[in-house]
């Protein structure tokens, strides 16, 4: 970028060196005192700079003056240092920047015990704000086609996207604005802006047929974890019909024990014809084998018949718990005995 030609400030006059002493001895009690708990170190440093940065400005050697005032500004905070490095950066050509550093100043707050060179700092800073912002340039930068994305700069500094096609506050002379994009031939213009002056320009884009298309983004497939072993499915519980039997086991012994005492009840009711026995034991034992076998049938009766229906619709072991390895299955042992007068079933479940 080319800026115009530096204007160095003239060297104060004679009946100026007092104003200066004033000048040195505010900055001495400004850094002197720190705000923000400086070390020693460099306290003593931004004293020194700020000092030998007032003397250059006023010696017209703002270029040199520029340097020091920073180095100052950025150990130590002073009105009266931001204020002469705004002067210097104005007299330069720096409009945008050195008018910037003099508003702070201007709209710093001072408290009331503050020393007057602060308040002589600021009262310098509005002068100069009065002849130097009428003089900043203002330059409207716009790209077609507008939605190629381009970057552009200006001097080869970028500037942000969102100046593009806004009014931008720029330094006069002349200046290099460039504009780029992906796919596009870059576009330039040369312009030249003059003091308190406002110009647009527009840079056209032409695509690229050169251009190598940017490749898609890679992206990796989602490999899908590993699949642990297969589970085998669990086998259909089987069915058990132990129950089953054992109730028709049991209604099987009753209709055995219902038979054979329904033959001997038989057997001693012919021994007392029409009902009337010769003694009475006997007509208890008809009547007890009668009884037995009216139990003994009714047993295996309702034992079958619970037997036909376990069998029919099954009973699962899984209802047996998961953790139960062994599977129980109970079994009836049953034998029929027989006495001289009596008979009976005996059952026992294992």
């Amino acid at each position: 970028m080319t800026q115009a030609s530096p204007r160095i400030a003239p060297k104060p006059p004679r009946s100026d060196r007092y104003a200066l002493a004033a000048l040195c001895a505010g900055l001495v009690i400004s850094v002197a005192t720190p705000s923000r708990a400086d070390d020693a170190e460099n306290t003593a440093a931004a004293r020194t700079l700020g000092i030998q940065g007032v003397q250059l400005a006023d010696a017209g050697k703002c270029p040199e003056a520029i340097e020091k005032l920073q180095r100052a500004e950025s150990l130590h905070h002073a009105p009266t240092i931001l204020d002469r490095l705004g002067e210097c950066q104005v007299a330069v050509g720096q409009l945008v920047t050195g008018t910037e550093n003099l508003n702070s100043v201007v709209r710093e707050p001072l408290a009331a015990n503050a020393p007057q060179v602060y308040r002589d700092a600021q009262d310098r800073a509005r002068k100069v704000l009065a002849t130097a912002t009428p003089k900043i340039a203002h330059l409207t930068i716009s790209v077609v086609p507008a939605d190629a994305n381009p970057t552009v700069t200006i001097g080869g500094k970028p500037i942000p996207s969102a100046l593009i096609g806004a009014e931008r506050p720029t330094d006069p002379g002349t200046l290099e604005v460039t504009a780029t994009a992906p796919g596009y031939r870059a576009a330039g213009q040369s312009v030249t802006l003059a003091e308190g002056g406002h110009q647009e320009i527009t840079l056209t884009l032409e695509k690229d047929p050169n251009a190598v298309a940017p490749l898609p983004p890679v992206t990796t497939p989602l490999v899908p974890p590993p699949a642990s072993a297969a589970t085998p499915p669990e086998p259909a519980p089987k069915k058990s019909h132990t129950l089953a039997y054992v109730a028709l086991g049991v209604g099987g012994a009753g209709l055995l024990v219902g038979t054979v005492t329904g033959v001997l009840a038989l057997g001693k009711a012919s021994d007392c014809p029409n009902k009337v026995c010769s003694s009475q034991s006997k007509l208890d034992d008809a009547k007890g084998m009668a009884t037995v076998s009216t139990v003994g049938f009714g047993i295996g009766v309702v034992g079958v018949a619970l037997g036909t229906i376990l069998l029919v619709t099954g009973h699962s072991e899984e209802s047996a718990p998961a953790q139960s390895t062994a599977h129980y299955e109970p079994k009836l042992s049953l034998k029929p005995w027989f006495g001289v007068n009596t008979a009976g079933l005996m059952g026992s479940f294992q």
